[in-house]
């Protein structure tokens, strides 16, 4: 199949106006002569495009080359000239009236839309059957794996070249490779032959893994992003970057790996990244790995796991794995020499012109200038981060006032003599930059250190500048501008749109040692914990209102703060807990504050982790409210998890608890949770029994959300026992209650509960219409495990309503989430989901049933968050 077009018709038209009939009309006879001379059918014409097939490729071929050969000889109006774009695709399309349809017609459309005026694009199957068939003299070269426009699988494009044809064309016009590569805000410089060096490195199919090695500022991570961005059509699956700075153990790092990635799910993450990447040619570019010491060992499970995938590492120190290519990244260049073409040649003095340009500008290297900068880029061992810092201050200090600094402030200290070179001439000049500051900025960038993964101005304010001794209280936004003024900040706009601080992790680890070097490190991050621990305390507080999703994104964007906070109160020997409880209790409200959000935001497995630490400290100190809220959130992970047995065990230690300090909302509570898991058990008179106590005690004490909550769950038991008309009206007095309350996510399941009495009663017309009201929330409220839920009984309704191919889809996607997630379906509801689907199951072939099911499984989180939301409950086709 051929298509063809005139690239930028609409302007030739405006150019030759009326003659432009005659250019049209020319393109044509061209065309069809060359079709003709070849064999060709002419199916279509529309204005300028062409739609051509052949019976052999090599004829499709020999006619692209004769076309394109006699259009570029023509003689075309007012001098213009005409350039057609060709894209040749071979496949097996349905024959219909007097022409074709199907997907390999509109794949072969989509490759013609990619090339460019006098190009002639092909796939890989038509340059199969027509590279033995070539003309004479003709060739086709590999152009990678592009996406094309509404066609889910990347193709893999070639160009057809022969002798007088243009070879020389702009990349294509795809929609490229999948890519998470962050953008730079400047371009490099200085590394053009790295980063080709590089690129061919990582083209050679025996290599799988290349870490960049050198010492921190040394460019590493931009030369990787720049050869991954010039990679990506060598990778069919895509390109990603996973940052790991902040990542201190391996089972983090295995969650940083699935969120860079984007699978879904906070239990076994490992197993879960490994089955993502096992089928895909990928490549991964792993940020800063020589902190974890684990690194090796999971860069090793990828490798054997996914034998399509290439990973390029970038650390201060090789891996030390089999296969492994290492590639040193030196500084850049320096001038050897003083005179200004001599220094603007090279990388290290062409950098710091085009940083310092940025500060101050109309800097250029001069005469005047060159010799100063040619011998601050040497004092510097040509090192990026140590020019971009020193090129900062050109802002207030010309080359020679800036070198003459340089030349007083950065001798080495003897405590050093044992560190490489090039990494004391970046630690000096950070100290250089840091000695500039006042003594209040000296404090502040020191005591930001403590912060991972950035902070907000609020924190910035709370943790680095309270208690100073500098007269007024100090303007948050002001110190940050004064650091982000000489380079040891940066900032950038975080999800709420407001300012969010970060540093270099070079010039953190720097600001964490001169905290230490300070006497203060330790009232630092104990400030840091208990800011964190009240921000956790104050978001947990709105989890259950309309701002129930901000709330929940927030605390997101906070993890790496949370986790350094939890880390060090959790984190302790037994001796150093029991010298320090105020370390212990901050660590005990951290967990209580946050396993709400463990628990609705995928990640149950980190949860239960931080939690079992908790508990032995609580359980030493006999400490009442905390050890019962900890039990509490234990078992509701353990639930979560389909572990109901254990989840009964702390469910029953936390009542005795709440009983025992006469806490009846608490203990309403609890009897809910007992209650629910009961349920899950398959004790329903157990469940009953409990839930009907929690509904007394919260009617008595007047508790809204604990009424709602466990009316809910008695609906829920009494839908089961198939009592229906009683599982309705409490299901009902449940959502008006949570309506009163604001409760967005008490709502949306009531209604979704609502929906599965509907389908028992056979209403499923009513459980369609209240299952649909919810499906926005759910796929906006980042919960995978109400996910799961809602797609089940997505199935269970289309299933009902005679759509079971959708059904199947449904149902195989959310046994996909769960299988990612660990967290298995409830028996009950397993038993309630197959009474709908079986019968609709028996209505279609084996064969179709299990691939709907199939292709269900197979999709993303995101994928299957999209099939939810489609309305339309008609069986499509797959």
């Amino acid at each position: 199949m051929l298509f063809s077009d005139i690239e930028g018709s609409t302007a030739l038209l405006s150019r030759l106006g009326d003659r432009y009939a005659e250019a049209l009309s020319a393109q044509r006879a061209v065309l069809r002569g060359a079709i003709g001379a070849s064999h060709g059918h002419e199916l279509g014409t529309e204005g300028d495009s062409l739609f051509v097939v052949f019976e052999s490729a090599g004829d499709a071929v020999r006619c692209c080359v004769a076309a394109q050969l006699a259009l570029a000889g023509h003689d075309w109006p007012d001098g213009a000239v005409v350039r057609v774009r060709m894209g040749l695709h071979s496949g097996e399309p349905i024959r219909h009236e007097d022409g074709y349809i199907g997907m390999d017609v509109h794949r072969a459309a989509r490759i013609a839309a990619t090339a460019h005026g006098g190009q002639v694009v092909l796939s890989d199957a038509t340059r199969v059957l027509a590279e033995p068939q070539l003309p004479a003299g003709a060739s086709v070269h590999d152009l990678g794996w592009h996406r094309l426009k509404d066609i889910e699988a990347p193709e893999r494009l070639y160009q057809l070249a022969a002798a007088r044809l243009e070879q020389r064309f702009p990349p294509l016009r795809s929609l490229g490779a999948q890519t998470s590569l962050p953008l730079p805000m400047t371009p490099l410089v200085g590394r053009d032959g790295d980063v080709e060096r590089l690129a061919v490195t990582l083209r050679q199919p025996a290599v799988r893994l290349v870490t960049l090695t050198g010492t921190g500022g040394v460019g590493k991570t931009r030369l990787a992003l720049a050869a991954a961005a010039s990679l990506g059509e060598a990778f069919q699956h895509g390109v990603y970057f996973i940052p790991l700075a902040a990542v201190r153990d391996a089972e983090v790092m295995w969650k940083a790996l699935a969120d860079g990635l984007d699978v879904s799910g906070a239990g076994a993450a490992a197993e879960m990244v490994a089955a993502h990447l096992s089928n895909r040619q990928a490549l991964l570019v792993l940020d800063n790995l020589e902190q974890l010491d684990g690194a090796a060992g999971i860069v090793a499970t990828l490798l054997l796991a996914a034998p399509g995938l290439v990973i390029l590492a970038t650390s201060r120190r090789p891996l030390h794995l089999q296969g492994e290519y290492e590639q040193p990244v030196l500084p850049l260049e320096v001038p050897r020499e003083v005179g200004v073409e001599d220094v603007a040649a090279c990388g290290a003095a062409r950098l710091f012109a085009q940083q310092a340009a940025m500060v101050r500008p109309g800097f250029a290297l001069t005469e005047d200038n060159a010799a100063d900068v040619a011998a601050i880029c040497r004092r510097l061992d040509g090192l990026p981060l140590a020019i971009e810092l020193a090129a900062s201050r050109v802002k207030i200090l010309a080359p020679g006032a800036l070198l003459a600094r340089l030349g007083l402030s950065l001798s080495l200290d003897a405590r050093d003599v044992g560190r490489p070179s090039r990494q004391q001439a970046l630690r000096d000049t950070i100290a250089w930059s840091y000695d500039l500051l006042t003594s209040g900025l000296q404090e502040d960038l020191r005591r930001a250190g403590v912060f991972a993964g950035g902070c907000d101005l609020d924190a910035f304010a709370a943790v680095a500048l309270a208690d100073h001794d500098r007269g007024a209280e100090l303007d948050p936004l002001h110190q940050v501008a004064e650091l982000l003024d000489v380079s040891l900040v940066t900032v950038t706009e975080g999800a709420d749109g407001e300012p969010r601080v970060s540093m270099l992790e070079t010039i953190r680890e720097y600001a964490l040692e001169r905290l230490e070097r300070s006497g203060d490190l330790d009232m630092i991050r104990r400030r840091h914990a208990e800011y964190y621990a009240s921000f956790a305390e104050r978001v947990n507080g709105q989890l259950r209102g309309p701002g129930h999703l901000a709330s929940l994104y927030r605390l997101e964007a906070e993890h790496d703060n949370l986790r350094a906070a939890l880390s060090w109160s959790l984190d302790t020997r037994a001796e150093d807990r029991a010298n320090d409880r105020e370390r212990a209790v901050t660590g005990l409200r951290l967990v209580q504050a946050l396993a709400q959000f463990w628990y609705e935001h995928g990640h149950a497995s980190e949860g239960r982790r931080w939690l079992q630490r908790a508990i032995e400290l609580a359980s030493d100190s006999d400490a009442g409210e905390p050890l019962a809220q900890v039990a509490h959130w234990l078992g509701a992970l353990m639930q979560q998890q389909g572990q109901n047995d254990m989840a009964v065990t702390f469910f029953e230690r936390s009542l005795a608890i709440w009983r025992h300090l006469d806490d009846q909302d608490k203990v309403a509570r609890e009897l809910n949770s007992l209650g629910i898991t009961h349920s899950h058990l398959g004790h329903p008179d157990a469940a009953r029994s409990l839930l009907e106590d929690s509904i007394d005690i919260a009617r008595k004490i007047g508790g809204g959300v604990r009424l709602a909550s466990a009316l809910t769950s008695l609906g829920h038991v009494e839908s089961v026992a198939g009592n229906v008309g009683r599982a309705t009206e409490v299901q009902q007095e449940a959502l008006a209650l949570d309506r009163a309350l604001g409760d967005m996510l008490g709502v949306a399941i009531d209604q979704q509960a609502l929906a599965v009495t509907s389908l028992r009663a056979g209403r499923a017309r009513e459980a369609d219409h209240l299952l649909s009201a919810t499906i926005d929330y759910v796929v906006s409220s980042g919960d995978t495990e109400f996910l799961a839920n809602t797609l089940e009984l997505s199935a269970a309704v289309a299933a009902h309503l005679q759509a079971g191919l959708r059904a199947a889809r449904l149902a195989g996607a959310a046994e996909g989430v769960r299988q990612r997630m660990g967290m298995p379906i409830p028996a009950r509801d397993a038993a309630m989901l197959e009474r709908f689907l079986a019968p609709a199951r028996a209505t279609i072939a084996r064969d179709m049933w299990d691939a709907a099911v199939t292709a269900g499984r197979a999709l993303t989180q995101q994928q299957a968050a999209a099939l939810l939301q489609q309305a339309s409950t008609r069986d499509t086709p797959m």
